[in-house]
């Protein structure tokens, strides 16, 4: 797949659902087009702090709920996965190309 295909608020939504941390949890909620918000919000109830405010992040930047408070992101996330946000806001602004987006297997 090629970066062409993705608006930049997909891109930087499945960067930050593909962060490693989450990546076997999200992968089967992530879709070509789109996200099953159900599903992932489902199954970040029994993630840890850090990986519960990356998906919850992924969904403020997809539906502009303003769930996540701006404090928790530099408090809550680990060094890694506040920098793979902050790529995502790059992503998400046209100012950081993607330049390749993986196919998302199911880790199952």
């Amino acid at each position: 797949m090629t970066h062409e295909r993705f608006s930049p608020d997909y891109a930087a939504v499945r960067h930050i659902l593909t962060s490693p941390t989450i990546a076997a949890r999200t992968a089967a909620f992530i879709g070509d087009d789109d996200f099953d918000w159900e599903g992932l919000l489902v199954e970040q109830q029994t993630m840890s702090g850090g990986e519960r405010i990356l998906v919850l992040i992924a969904y403020d930047l997809w539906e502009t709920e303003g769930t996540v408070r701006i404090s928790d992101i530099p408090r809550r996330l680990a060094r890694r996965n506040f920098e793979r946000v902050i790529d995502a806001f790059s992503i998400s602004r046209g100012e950081k190309p993607v330049r390749h987006i993986e196919p998302v297997r199911d880790a199952a």
